[in-house]
């Protein structure tokens, strides 16, 4: 009798086993995971013009040619070539044009300028190409995330004069941008 209750007890713990494996199968028909969101959100990036870029007033050369630099780090003004350099004249003294960036703190951004542009002479057609140079391609704006930062940077330039350059005011525009990377 031990023997008969000891196999019903054995085949009873098997279908007891099977049934259970049964349950599990069916307790797994979905899953759930918790999933985190995240944003950073940057104040807006801001460029100022401090200063603009000007050559001040040159003397053309009576024969040849020379080139006007402004150094796009210092602003200083430096003539290779034939010509002269005036430090008077109807003109803005000579300088690199200048700029303030604002926007948030430890942020690397960008620096776009033109590679060249044109003067048009005040009254004429005649032009003068300005090739410009910046300081950087692209610069880190002060402090860290969650301030306000700043950076600077400036841009400096060449033109070119001749024995036959026109005389007059030469004026024109380039634009600079600068955008968060």
């Amino acid at each position: 009798m031990i023997q008969i209750r000891n196999v019903l007890i054995s085949a009873l713990t098997g279908v007891a086993s099977v049934a259970s494996l049964g349950g599990i199968a069916h307790a797994q028909a979905s899953a759930s995971q918790a999933t985190q969101s995240t944003v950073t959100v940057f104040r807006p990036i801001t460029l100022t013009k401090n200063t603009d870029l000007s050559f001040g007033t040159v003397v053309r050369p009576a024969t040849g040619s020379g080139t006007i630099t402004i150094s796009q780090t210092d602003g200083s003004r430096s003539l290779s070539g034939s010509g002269a350099l005036l430090s008077t004249g109807p003109n803005a003294a000579p300088g690199r044009a200048t700029y303030t960036v604002n926007g948030e703190g430890g942020q690397t951004f960008s620096i776009s300028v033109p590679a060249n542009f044109n003067m048009t002479r005040s009254g004429g057609s005649e032009t003068i190409t300005v090739v410009l140079t910046p300081t950087a391609t692209t610069g880190t704006l002060s402090n860290a995330l969650g301030q306000a930062g700043s950076s600077t940077f400036g841009v400096g330039g060449q033109i070119p004069i001749n024995d036959t350059t026109a005389s007059g005011a030469y004026t024109g525009s380039f634009t600079t941008t600068v955008a968060y990377n």
